[in-house]
């Protein structure tokens, strides 16, 4: 029965694969919404604001680092197998090779720059879990999305999308119910072990897929770290803009602020899941049209479709925000005025999400690059001086602010991309 609906909705030409592929991932992303939603209000009970505050600056940590791992090689498997679907075995072998070296450097890294530069945080056994969880388990299920939708399977894009939150909210759930108190080294050992049954699922999903590694045929590390490279920096700055200032704001303001905040931020963030989704589902098609009139069709249909979801979404989270104490406890109660602070952010970060991808699957990263280095520089400079005058309302008007620029620029290269190729 189901296959028989899925047939139907292909054949639909309203529809058609991509469309399918991104009301998959979209409801994929919504069942994920849920369970991270459940995931904080869980901890937010649990641990409190400050305990809280301490584990996710902790987090954001590794976060920060998180978009080096693999070095771009999910770029590089979005655009291979999205031109030959047979080479998912040997890119996918690749993608397993890259994150496990790279992973593990990064992985050092934490626990050096913990050391010498972070004087609120977990201990260092902590660290080095939560290390491990975001920078070795996480990419895993990560690269298990992308190679999902590559082959333009959706449904299984979906449930790679979900093993890691359901694990570590499973984890954690079972810990709470055994009795234990919610410290959050305690928490950060769940975290680990929920991350890493969540990536042994999504390497499943792969392998079901007929994505088994094909060892002798994989790219050459040099060769990978090469043409990542790009990728991996623009990732890094491309992402690291929203999480820099919580780090910034557990150093400065401490944890109670940092939970508040955090808070507010990652309920906002499910509002933008579905904006995630329609990116990623479409990235491997955008990658095979390249500069076709059928390319810039569709990356008009993505803009109007983006747009639109952006504008709902807003009034929709402005609605919501006054419910969040009834949900995560009376210790959040500032959390509210954070998350109504926060919603014009969300129209923004559409406008530069839509307009980055197309400068990378157009052949002009180094630009996206150059425009999202900046707007991190620029998140940085601000943070450091507005949340010493105006707390952590000091971290909204910074996120708006560089988020604003960066979308502006990257539409302004665009625009002069369009006006070149129009005068060729």
């Amino acid at each position: 029965m189901a296959a028989s609906l899925l047939d139907k909705l292909l054949a639909c030409p309203r529809i058609g694969r991509l469309g399918l592929n991104t009301l998959l991932s979209t409801a994929g992303l919504g069942v994920r919404a849920l369970i991270q939603a459940g995931y904080l209000v869980l901890l937010s009970r649990w641990m409190g604001a400050e305990g809280y505050g301490l584990f996710a600056g902790s987090v954001a940590v590794a976060i920060l680092l998180g978009p080096l791992c693999g070095w771009g090689v999910a770029y590089l498997l979005s655009d291979a197998v999205g031109r030959d679907m047979s080479a998912l075995g040997a890119l996918w072998a690749t993608a397993l090779v890259q994150i496990a070296l790279t992973g593990t450097v990064l992985v050092a890294l934490l626990l050096i720059a913990s050391v010498v530069f972070l004087d609120m945080r977990l201990s260092i056994g902590a660290m080095l879990l939560l290390g491990m969880a975001e920078l070795l388990a996480l990419p895993v299920s990560n690269m298990a999305i992308s190679a999902s939708l590559a082959v333009g399977r959706g449904v299984a894009a979906s449930c790679a999308m979900c093993v890691v939150p359901a694990g570590r909210l499973v984890f954690v759930s079972g810990f709470m119910l055994g009795g234990w108190r919610g410290e959050p080294d305690h928490v950060a050992a769940m975290h680990f072990a929920g991350s890493v049954a969540g990536a042994l699922g999504a390497m499943g999903l792969v392998w079901h897929l007929g994505g088994r590694p094909a060892w002798r045929r994989r790219r050459s590390l040099g060769r990978t770290t090469r043409d990542g490279t790009r990728y991996a920096l623009g990732s890094l700055v491309g992402n690291g803009y929203h999480e820099i200032d919580k780090v910034l704001m557990l150093q400065m303001l401490g944890a109670t602020a940092v939970g508040t905040y955090t808070a507010a931020f990652r309920v906002i963030g499910v509002f933008v899941l579905p904006i995630a989704a329609l990116m990623g589902v479409a990235l491997p098609r955008l990658y095979a049209l390249g500069t076709s009139h059928e390319g810039a069709g569709l990356r008009r249909a993505i803009a109007i479709a983006t747009l639109g979801y952006a504008v709902v979404a807003t009034v929709v989270a402005a609605a919501l925000s006054p419910l969040l104490p009834v949900l995560l406890g009376p210790d959040f109660a500032a959390s509210s005025r954070y998350m109504l602070m926060l919603v014009p952010w969300i129209i923004p970060f559409a406008l530069h999400q839509y307009s980055a991808i197309a400068l990378t699957t157009r052949g002009l990263q180094g630009a996206r690059v150059a425009v999202d280095a900046t707007g991190l520089l620029l998140v940085v400079l601000l943070n450091l001086w507005l949340l010493q005058v105006l707390g952590r309302g000091g971290a909204v008007v910074s996120l708006l602010v560089a988020e604003v620029l960066m979308a502006a620029g990257c539409w302004a290269v665009l625009a002069a991309s369009n006006r070149r190729a129009a005068k060729a």
